[in-house]
């Protein structure tokens, strides 16, 4: 069971012109372990799975810029390239060699990226809900955690948030929910609440000039660590046409479905996300 008082110690790393946050559960000498999160989340979301872990592993939650503590982009500069570049410096700032990445959604495609451009230091890859491409029936609609937070969406108090959030995510544990919104949300001047993220999160993706516009298929083809491609089975992002494909294209690809869980699997089902990032962890402790 986790450590419920077990706490993480904050720390920001200047990098790319941006002050970026990260949070540090511990345990220093142990392997090390890097989190990403999803579109419009933040590094608490893994708090469940650190307070399992922390002793075995040293583990990282980053807030990727525009989320959480880390500093909102100027122009809106949420490219795919951008986010990777924040994640080098950040690992780099920590002095990490090799480590085990973990990412869910956006955070799983910034983990295939920076696999794909250094295998030397990646051990072995966790994607949560994502595969390198989107069903072509998901279209525009949106996927992630809080489509329920269309900006400037506030409200009167954590408890109200709570509500409303359990009332969509409705087979997570309420105190993860708790969790979640509590570390989530930022107090505004007329003292309603907010979400921490830049607001310019709820459009689409923007292009950055000079940039290279990344084919994530042609990037896990390159992708020879250990790789654990967990889904939920009620997820509409990753179905069982990318899950085949997947496992056809990228070398060493595990897949494996979590029960009665959607995109955010690691809040709907915590006990069973846990358990197989655990067996994963020791499959590949070579």
């Amino acid at each position: 069971m986790p450590e419920h008082d077990a706490a993480p110690t904050s720390h920001f790393v200047q990098a790319n012109a941006l002050r970026l946050h990260h949070l540090d559960w511990g345990t220093a000498g142990r392997p090390p372990v890097v989190m990403l999160h999803g579109i419009r989340l933040h590094a608490h979301v893994w708090g469940d799975f650190c307070r399992r872990f922390r002793n075995d592993h040293h583990i990282f939650t980053l807030d990727q810029r525009g989320h959480g503590d880390s500093a909102w982009a100027p122009q809106a500069h949420y490219h795919l390239q951008d986010y990777y570049e924040d994640l080098r410096a950040v690992v780099d700032a920590r002095g990490l060699d090799v480590f085990t990445l973990i990412g869910h959604s956006l955070g799983a495609r910034v983990t295939m990226l920076y696999a794909h451009l250094h295998p030397e230091r990646v051990r072995r890859i966790v994607l949560v809900d994502m595969g390198a491409g989107l069903p072509a029936a998901i279209g525009t609609r949106d996927f992630s955690r809080v489509t329920e937070t269309p900006p400037p969406r506030d409200f009167a108090s954590h408890s109200e948030a709570i509500d409303y959030l359990g009332g969509i995510l409705r087979i997570a544990p309420r105190h993860l929910i708790e969790e979640s919104v509590i570390q989530g949300m930022r107090r505004l001047a007329n003292g309603r609440y907010t979400w921490k993220y830049d607001p310019a999160l709820g459009g689409p993706p923007q292009p950055r000039p000079g940039a290279r516009e990344w084919d994530l298929w042609e990037v896990v083809r390159s992708i020879d660590c250990p790789t654990l491609l967990l889904h939920g089975e009620h997820s509409k992002v990753v179905t069982p046409e990318i899950v085949a494909r997947m496992r056809s294209e990228m070398p060493d690809c595990r897949p494996q479905r979590i029960d009665n869980a959607g995109h955010a699997l690691f809040t709907d089902q915590p006990e069973s996300f846990a358990d197989s990032v655990a067996r994963f962890f020791r499959e590949t402790n070579t």
